[in-house]
């Protein structure tokens, strides 16, 4: 009897020992060399490597879409290579995305009887839409959400480092052509001011979450984030100031005890680098910008709140199974993904997707709260909540590339390791 005590008691100290970190970490029987095609450096291209690549698509190949088509392609490359050099026995999968798969169905029929069968316009056209959301939304957050236990976060550090480093020298090399369009927000050709500034936001929020979990602000660290803050703030993008500081909030919320003051703490030391080395009054151009959001006196918030009218109308008038996936007023989706999903899909449509994002969420609470998780399953987290928030004023389904990567993947981090968790402890049980 006292044998079969110290055996469980064995069992339960090492499966508690291994927990997190023998689902994630350094797994026995495979290492990853390959830092080029790692799963890290998918995930990192995937949710921001487009954008990170503007700028020197924009300097060496201005004209056409040629540079940018082939950026993508080069992505969608990595992503598959990358699932393919993985083991079988390394790739996980959880009942949890079965409603994204559903939806997926749902809202692509619709998308084909829009096209082809009531020949409804909708920019960009079906090559466009299509390759948008099967290259860059569905097809990556499938895959890389299969891939979660095998990004490693040495692998994502340098991804991401690599990926900021260029993004922040294309935007250099064009900097005679940032404010040649006349108005104070820097714009290219290859990415509007919308796109800059999230992708500095989530830059930031990397270098912000890596700071809280080493505990130390790295030279790297001191010198980018300055820049970032720059590059988001001169972007002038509203949805990128709102939907950053929110996710950064909710994340700081959601932490618990020393972790919530050690949050604090490196949020604020990246922020007392970057108003020692920009300025205070880089905080003005913020407000001043934030305090423009009027119906009535500034023209883009009023044409999207005509556009939440006229969608939100089409709704009512096809409630259970919706009709256009864009607003009929504008011909353009509403930027707003939900209202969007109803006018597309209805609400029996857009049940799955709805219970794709409460299952998101639920993730995102458990990833935050237990605070033992990996810090790509962190930044998922963070990014799935800001996507979220951003959604509400901004962006397509088909186009909304880094929402469905970090739902599913936020998903696959967390169910997947309570599946983990379940067949550790059948294993145990059998045992005795």
């Amino acid at each position: 009897m006292t044998q079969r005590a110290n055996f469980r008691h064995d069992a339960s100290t090492n499966f508690n020992q291994g927990g997190i970190g023998h689902r994630f970490a350094h797994l026995k029987g495979y290492v990853d060399h390959r830092i080029l095609f790692s799963p890290a450096t998918a995930f990192a291209l995937a949710i921001c490597g487009t954008y990170a690549f503007s700028g020197i698509v924009n300097r060496f190949s201005p004209e056409g879409s040629i540079g940018s088509i082939l950026v993508r392609l080069g992505i969608i490359l990595v992503i598959s290579t990358s699932f393919i050099l993985i083991p079988s026995r390394f790739r996980s999968s959880t009942p949890a995305l079965l409603p994204i798969k559903i939806f997926f169905i749902f809202y692509i029929s619709r998308l084909v009887e829009n096209f082809y069968v009531s020949s409804v316009d909708i920019p960009p056209g079906p090559v466009g839409v299509f390759s948008f959301l099967l290259m860059s939304g569905v097809g990556p957050a499938l895959l890389i959400s299969s891939m979660d236990r095998t990004i490693r976060n040495e692998n994502l550090n340098l991804a991401m480092n690599a990926l900021c480093m260029i993004f922040l020298v294309g935007l250099f090399l064009n900097r005679d052509l940032l404010f040649a369009s006349g108005t104070d927000r820097m714009s290219l050709d290859k990415i509007n001011p919308i796109s800059m500034g999230h992708t500095a936001s989530l830059f930031l929020i990397f270098f912000i979450l890596l700071t809280e979990k080493t505990r130390k602000l790295s030279i790297i660290t001191m010198v980018l984030c300055p820049l970032l803050f720059l590059v988001l703030v001169w972007a002038r993008s509203r949805g990128a100031y709102i939907a950053g500081a929110g996710a950064l909030l909710i994340y700081v919320l959601l932490l618990k005890g020393s972790k919530r003051v050690f949050a604090i703490c490196g949020a604020i030391a990246v922020g007392v680098v970057i108003v020692a080395s920009s300025g205070t009054e880089l905080i003005d151009v913020i407000t001043t910008r934030l305090a423009q959001i009027d119906a009535n006196s500034d023209q883009s918030t009023m044409a999207r709140s005509l556009m939440y009218t006229g969608a939100w109308r089409q709704f009512q008038e096809d409630p259970l199974f919706g009709r256009y996936a864009v607003e009929m007023q504008f011909h353009f989706y509403p930027h707003n993904i939900y209202l969007e999903s109803l006018i597309s899909v209805g609400l029996i449509g857009s049940l799955p997707f709805a219970a794709h994002i409460i299952l998101a969420l639920r993730s995102t609470v458990g990833i935050i709260r237990s605070g033992k998780f990996p810090l790509a399953a962190v930044l998922t987290a963070v990014l799935f909540i800001r996507e979220a928030i951003a959604g509400l004023a901004s962006g397509s389904l088909w186009g909304s590339t880094t929402f469905w990567i970090t739902s599913a993947l936020t998903i696959s981090f967390w169910y997947g390791y309570q599946g983990f968790l379940d067949r550790s402890r059948r294993l145990e049980n059998r045992a005795y």
